[in-house]
């Protein structure tokens, strides 16, 4: 509590000191004409860029003559592959020498408008905008607002990430026409998905749940006994049903491993194990899935891009900033007093173990079992 108080006083004391120099650096594009050359900083992680890409597309539709370059992270750059909105793609790579490579780089490149949509009191990547574009646009907070020269909203109140997002492309005067999330496969993309679960036992008309168990901070994490109940229960209520078959898959990463190694072993039917997998394997084969059942993080937003129904389970995360976009996903929370909290850390965790599999069960028939029931069953007619 008395650290958190400290950071608010900090950042208050910041602003007010930062605002002076503000005032002398205001200014307007005079004409999107004169916009040539656009960055769009995103070198973090993967439901951030998911959730960026509607703005990438109102960015490339309303300054069309613009070629568009996203900065990202090794981690989310897979998310953008396809994507015709983009035109380059710029990984940032961490370590003094590289970092001072890059910068020149991007100075070369001459950009014109340099947009950085982090919500952050950090200023780094306020920052690199300042270092590499001749216009600046970003969230005037915490006394970031000084490294941009274009006037932007503060990005509060209680809003989605994605549409905090693209209020800040509203305030470059630019209107998204799809404000959903979306990523771009190919068909080989998908058809070596579709083999590669044939290999696995899948068959035409199966349904196909999948579970991902992970999480990028502890705290997030809905326990994998939890999760592998979810996934007998599935298989057992739906696997020997006359003409359907129902497959779980579950999911994960290379930090993903503890949680997927409980699974195995809890699971009294075994379910088919997609792990260490490259992010457009994962994504090709998630997108044969009639039903995700994971944790709030990035593969639930992959999921809304891809339009796969959800049923997620939110711990300490603020909910208005991360909830799914779109329709077909519930998300289960419980109002506990000291939620959201937004630690990574926490020992008690009663936000998460009060959420039972017999809910989550109910949420999955409820909006989506039963529906994708009567489609499969529609499609063998």
């Amino acid at each position: 509590m008395i650290k958190d108080l400290l950071k608010k006083v900090y950042l208050r004391i910041r602003k007010i000191l930062l605002f002076p120099i503000l005032l002398l650096r205001r200014v307007k594009i005079s004409e999107k004409g004169e916009i040539k050359k656009i960055l769009f900083l995103r070198h973090d992680r993967i439901g951030d860029m998911v959730l960026s890409t509607p703005a990438l597309r109102a960015l490339k539709e309303g300054i069309p003559q613009a070629r568009l370059s996203v900065l990202v992270s090794s981690i989310n750059r897979d998310i953008l592959l396809g994507n015709p909105f983009v035109d380059e793609i710029i990984v940032y790579e961490k370590g003094l020498l590289k970092v001072i490579k890059m910068i020149r780089e991007l100075r070369r490149k001459s950009f014109d408008l340099v947009i950085d949509p982090f919500l952050t009191y950090e200023l780094w990547s306020a920052f690199l905008a300042f270092l590499t574009g001749r216009y600046r646009i970003g969230f005037e907070m915490n006394g970031r607002e000084i490294f941009f020269n274009l006037k932007a909203p503060e990005g509060e109140g209680e809003k989605t990430i994605l549409d905090r997002i693209l209020e800040l492309i509203e305030a470059l005067g630019l209107k998204a026409q799809d404000t959903l999330p979306s990523i771009y496969l190919s068909e080989k993309e998908r058809s070596e998905a579709w083999d590669a679960l044939k290999r696995k036992g899948v068959t035409e008309g199966d349904l196909l749940v999948g579970i991902h168990p992970g999480g990028y901070y502890e705290s997030q994490r809905w326990s994998a006994e939890s999760f592998a109940r979810v996934g007998d229960k599935i298989i057992s209520e739906y696997g020997f049903r006359a003409n359907l078959r129902a497959n779980v898959i579950i999911f994960g990463g290379e930090s993903d491993k503890p949680p997927l190694e409980i699974m195995k072993k809890a699971m009294r039917h075994p379910p088919i194990v997609m792990d260490a997998m490259r992010l457009r394997s994962f994504i090709a084969v998630l997108s044969h899935c009639h039903l995700l059942i994971c944790n709030n993080s990035g593969p639930l937003h992959i999921a809304t891009a891809l339009r796969i129904p959800t049923v997620s389970i939110m711990g300490p995360t603020v909910p208005y900033l991360w909830w799914p976009a779109g329709k077909n996903h519930i998300v289960l929370r419980k109002d506990v007093e000291c939620s959201p909290c937004n630690r990574a850390v926490c020992k008690e965790h009663r936000c998460m173990d009060s959420i039972t599999v017999e809910e989550v069960m109910e949420a999955a028939v409820r909006l989506q079992i039963a529906r994708i029931e009567l489609q499969i069953e529609r499609r063998r007619v």
